[in-house]
């Protein structure tokens, strides 16, 4: 490969970033969208706006995928549409032309399949990183009153949709590719490599779904896991948790990975699962139709009235919630 190939510390030459930004989003609500040499993206737009921002640091690869689906995911959870999505590309120097590539077309794939339009944002060579590092913020409306995770009540049943850890479990077979395929077994291992495809790491069909069920709160869990979503939704609701740990969906895959690697599973990254409580009724019926709409889903516990207890029922045994002040996966690091 030609040392031109690989490219230099500073902003990004305009023509290739033209050529990179070739058949980005377009749509007649986007006035200035993402060209090269233009300090913003200007949109139309209407209604309640929806902000949030998150950069993927833990991996490189996939890189895209995650930005797109993460960012979306957090809108999704308070009841928002998703719409519009800008990027920072930090790149270490010498990465390869090629490379960059693959991130930006990532990028536009996952937007094509999220109806999401990608408006703008910056790219850059700098030594102030030593892998590829995305920060994304995206933008969304709602036509009704958001659902945050502040609204659980006493009574309430506490559903999550597919698998705890589905995200993480990716993220570490990935970057222990060897040593993962090896514990796994290939047909396991290349079965979850799959998982960032299916069941997928975004919860845009949960949300569609879910958009006529009166949900009385709604989280993303991402850092900290599943145990991290639960804890966050009880405290921001001043409510207490009973967790029954014979109903948590936990792949196999993911009991091995973490049992080898001494993480718990209940602690590593879950984008891709949807937390949310509701009424019995609500509850019940919102767990069949996602079933029905191809998506697993199941009450994993109940809302109480001590936010003292909140706890994980096990073989008879009661005992806290493990609280995560870090993801587990920071132990691989």
């Amino acid at each position: 490969m030609k040392d031109t190939d690989h490219l230099q510390e500073g902003k990004l030459p305009s023509v290739m970033l033209n050529k990179l930004l070739e058949n980005t989003s377009a749509a007649p609500e986007i006035i200035v969208g993402a060209e090269a040499g233009e300090d913003a993206a200007v949109v139309k737009g209407s209604g309640t706006i929806i902000i949030t921002a998150d950069p993927i640091t833990f991996t490189e690869e996939n890189i895209g995928t995650y930005t797109v689906a993460v960012n979306c995911n957090d809108i999704v959870a308070m009841g928002g549409k998703p719409v519009y999505l800008t990027t920072t590309i930090l790149l270490p120097p010498g990465t390869t032309q090629e490379r960059l590539k693959t991130v930006f077309d990532e990028i536009k794939i996952a937007c094509e399949k999220s109806d999401l339009l990608w408006v703008g944002g910056h790219t850059e060579v700098t030594s102030a990183v030593t892998r590829i590092v995305v920060s994304a913020q995206a933008v969304g409306f709602i036509q009704k009153d958001p659902t945050t995770t502040c609204g659980a009540h006493p009574g309430d049943l506490l559903v999550m949709t597919k698998w705890v850890g589905l995200e993480g479990t990716t993220l570490i077979a990935r970057d222990r590719y060897e040593e993962s395929r090896k514990i796994l077994g290939i047909k396991a291992f290349k079965n979850v490599l799959g998982w960032i495809d299916d069941p997928g790491i975004s919860i845009l069909k949960e949300g569609q779904i879910l958009d006529s069920f009166s949900l009385s709160s709604a989280h993303d869990p991402t850092e900290g896991g599943v145990a991290t979503g639960i804890h966050e939704i009880a405290l921001r609701s001043n409510v207490g948790a009973r967790i029954f740990w014979d109903k948590l969906p936990i792949k196999r895959e993911t009991t091995m990975i973490c049992r080898h690697f001494k993480l718990d599973p209940l602690g590593i990254l879950s984008s891709g699962v949807f937390l949310f409580t509701a009424q019995p009724p609500q509850a019940r019926n919102a767990c069949n139709t996602l079933a029905e709409n191809g998506i697993p889903a199941v009450i994993i516990g109940e809302i109480t009235d001590n936010p003292e207890e909140i706890i994980l029922e096990r073989g008879g045994e009661v005992s806290p919630l493990p609280v995560f002040v870090q993801d587990e996966l920071i132990k691989l690091q």
